[in-house]
């Protein structure tokens, strides 16, 4: 059986040991409180049973209510070795709106090596139209016929093709 009176190294650590029977009595306090236990899990149940049963789902759309046809956005970025000329600004909103070359009111300021204004560039006042390049051709294609664009650079040929170019593009 199981219950044997022999002890094993196994039954040593057991934490749920079997209190006998007449040890244990039986309350009225005790009665109430192990209803009152199952009642509150069956309800408890019950109801969570429900609630996930009448789930359903729901979407709304809430337009802005700002009437202002554009937001005031003030931003400070300060890029020391990029020419004013190649900046400008792209705006994509939540809804996946893009638009390109939002430099109105853009002001653009030329520093000096300490990073202090040296030269007011200009505000852009009318925003000019961004030419892209249209490539009919796979990135390979043009590799073949021109070569590659890209150089490897390395310890030995790093500085000297900084002093060669305005600008590198360093990936």
């Amino acid at each position: 059986g199981g219950g044997g009176r022999g002890r094993t190294a196994m039954s040593s650590v057991d934490f749920y040991r079997r209190v006998p029977k007449d040890l244990t009595e039986a309350t009225a306090l005790g009665a109430f409180m192990s209803i009152a236990a199952m009642v509150v899990m069956g309800v408890l149940f019950l109801s969570e049973t429900l609630a996930f049963s009448r789930s359903n789902l729901a979407t709304s759309i809430t337009l802005d209510e700002n009437t202002q046809p554009q937001l005031r956005l003030n931003f400070n970025i300060t890029m020391m070795d990029l020419h004013c000329d190649y900046v400008s600004v792209d705006v994509w909103d939540a809804l996946g709106t893009n638009r390109q070359n939002v430099t109105k009111n853009v002001e653009k300021w030329q520093l000096d090596n300490d990073g202090r204004r040296r030269i007011f560039s200009g505000r852009n006042r009318e925003t000019r139209e961004v030419k892209h390049d249209e490539h009919d051709q796979t990135l390979e294609e043009i590799h073949e016929e021109e070569g590659q664009l890209v150089v490897e650079l390395n310890k030995e040929n790093f500085a000297p093709f900084l002093q060669q170019h305005e600008m590198a593009f360093i990936d």
